[in-house]
């Protein structure tokens, strides 16, 4: 019964364990899911910015094939300025040969073919930077033309790359979703099954000690019960909060006919808690009662002290140090037997406290618990 007591309270820690984990893992993936949205977020930003950049290149590409279309007819129109400027000057040559054998008559129109002529070559020179000119746009526009050109693939590519990084997330996104709730579900299971188990390890506690307090009582039954003798005994008793020690004067606790030895000596039997614990395990001791409020000191046993000695003379205040009154104590005092966690000697126990009579006095204690740590033991 106490091994089953036992393994079920490790079967709660584990499963608190298991249950602690899924619930971080339910935690970080939750922080997963919201970065993974972060990033579809972005990335759909991104090809949004992209797609906007491939549009603008183009808009670009149009009015630089717009700009080489006007630079074609600026061409054509300066080509045709030059053409008009080649036969002004053929025809002010003529007119120069005509003026000159008009003699005297031809002089002022001769003038003016000079001037027409100077006009054409002027015109002539100003086509031909036209033309240059225009060459040179033609040329740096065509350079243009074949970088924006590339700047146009490379963004349609940044594009096709952002649209299937988009997917890609999207997909993350949608699995993790999946996992996320499927880890919620299990986190969620886990903690009914934690419960569940607490609920079991509780239950088997129970079982345990009030079958272990059974026991103690019988054992009890028949060695004779417990009442008080008529002799006294000084003893020094310690509180095992605080750590105050005072001298109290107790009548001697009678087993039957046999007053208790109050030994802190492991190596020398103890009545009673010795033979509980031989036939139910965990720990068991003997309280006396050390004043009228209802405090109780431990008159024997199997609990030990960090040096290894019995617990003996240590005792539990009717009320704590912070002035509320004890629970075990406060259950036992209004005759009910207490049963559930309580700090036996600095470790959590589970346990059982019944009162002891002597007729209708209360005289003492009966305890017995089983540890719910994992330290090495302080029960013998």
């Amino acid at each position: 019964m106490e091994a089953a007591a036992q393994q079920a309270g490790v079967l709660a820690q584990a499963s608190r364990e298991v249950s602690d984990t899924s619930a971080e893992a339910a935690a970080s993936l939750a922080e997963l899911r919201s970065a993974i949205g972060d990033i579809s977020t972005s990335t759909s930003r991104a090809s949004a910015i992209a797609e906007e950049a491939v549009e603008d290149a183009h808009a670009v590409d149009e009015r630089i094939t717009a700009l080489q279309t006007a630079s074609a007819a600026i061409t054509e129109f300066v080509r045709l300025i030059g053409a008009i400027s080649q036969q002004s000057r053929f025809l002010a040559l003529n007119a120069s040969v005509e003026a000159a054998r008009a003699g005297d008559l031809g002089r002022g129109f001769a003038v003016v073919a000079d001037e027409v002529k100077e006009l054409a070559d002027r015109t002539a020179q100003a086509a031909r930077d036209i033309d240059a000119q225009i060459t040179s746009v033609q040329k740096e526009t065509q350079q243009a033309v074949e970088v924006v050109q590339r700047i146009t693939g490379t963004l349609t590519s940044i594009a096709g790359a952002q649209d299937a990084i988009a997917a890609a997330v999207e997909q993350q996104r949608a699995a993790t979703e999946r996992v996320v709730e499927n880890v919620d579900r299990a986190a969620s299971g886990s903690a009914r099954i934690t419960e569940a188990v607490g609920q079991l390890a509780r239950s088997q506690r129970v079982v345990y000690v009030r079958r272990a307090l059974s026991v103690a009582e019988q054992l009890l039954a028949e060695l004779g019960g417990a009442r008080l003798g008529e002799h006294r005994t000084t003893l020094t008793v310690r509180d095992q909060v605080t750590g105050a020690t005072h001298t109290a004067t107790l009548p001697d606790l009678l087993i039957g006919d046999q007053p208790l030895e109050r030994s802190d000596d492991p190596r020398r039997p103890s009545a009673l808690v010795d033979e509980v614990v031989r036939q139910a395990g965990g720990s068991c001791t003997l309280f006396q009662r050390l004043d009228d409020a209802g405090s109780m000191v431990r008159v024997a046993t199997t609990v030990l002290d960090p040096a290894g000695r019995r617990n003996v003379g240590t005792y539990i205040a009717r009320t704590d140090a912070d002035g509320r009154p004890n629970p075990v104590l406060a259950a036992v005092l209004a005759g009910e037997t207490f049963t559930g966690e309580a700090t036996v000697a600095g470790r959590p126990y589970f346990t059982a406290y019944t009162g002891l009579h002597d007729g209708p006095e209360l005289i003492g204690v009966l305890y017995v618990g089983l540890p719910m740590d994992s330290m090495p033991g302080s029960a013998a």
